[in-house]
């Protein structure tokens, strides 16, 4: 991640010398042709992470004869594995299931500043659900076995600030960083049993957040 920032930052100041420079260069782009947009997340694509998420734009002109989006964003992910685990006796197994969603809906403001470029800034409204599930089963009778299951929710206000690249009419590339207020509640509902005896004990846990993204997203969007 911190070469990502470092990249973005490299980014952002190449882009800035750009803009100083005066062009007559007739511009590649116009969102009054192309309302819509969709663009893919690559940032958790490049760091090898899940899930990335999916942005709609639909771009149109204030009453006050600004340019600005609202925007809507999805992510997605599921998560499945099952594994034996190196044991003296042999045979535990562990088994982890998860699934999260998420949603966001936002407006921005966009600033044409070179006929391939712009700059936006705004802000998000979210909101994420998870549940991940847990299994433990221990192959000797004496060792106890467990399950726990983790669930969240997740209520946010994101601001960003980006620059956006047109290769095209049709595609643009975008790099965007944020600040955010995240409060976030979750529940641990843990179980350990074994022939003879059993526990349970649950833990939650709420708060209030803040958090910085260098990189908040690197998106590659289709606009028509």
């Amino acid at each position: 991640m911190k070469k990502l920032s470092i990249l973005f930052l490299f980014v952002i100041a190449v882009i800035a010398q750009v803009f100083a420079q005066e062009t007559t260069e007739k511009s590649v782009f116009d969102y009054a042709e192309t309302k819509h947009e969709f663009s893919l997340d690559l940032a958790p694509i490049i760091l090898g992470q899940y899930p990335s998420n999916l942005l709609y734009r639909n771009h149109y002109v204030s009453k006050n004869g600004k340019n600005v989006a609202l925007r809507v964003g999805s992510t997605l992910g599921v998560d499945i594995r099952s594994f034996e685990l190196d044991s003296p006796g042999g045979g535990n197994v562990q088994k982890n299931t998860g699934q999260s969603f998420g949603f966001y809906v936002g407006k921005e403001y966009q600033r044409k500043f070179h006929p391939r470029i712009l700059g936006y800034y705004g802000a998000d409204l979210s909101f994420s659900y998870g549940r991940a599930f847990n299994e433990f089963k221990a192959n000797d009778p004496s060792q106890p076995s467990s399950t726990n299951v983790h669930t969240f929710v997740n209520l946010g206000a994101v601001g960003f600030l980006g620059m956006k690249y047109h290769f095209s009419k049709h595609f643009s590339l975008s790099v965007e960083t944020s600040t955010s207020f995240i409060y976030s509640q979750s529940t641990n509902s843990i179980s350990e049993y074994t022939q003879t005896a059993s526990g349970q004990e649950s833990i939650s846990r709420n708060g209030l957040n803040f958090y910085m993204s260098p990189l908040r997203a690197i998106r590659f969007a289709f606009h028509f």
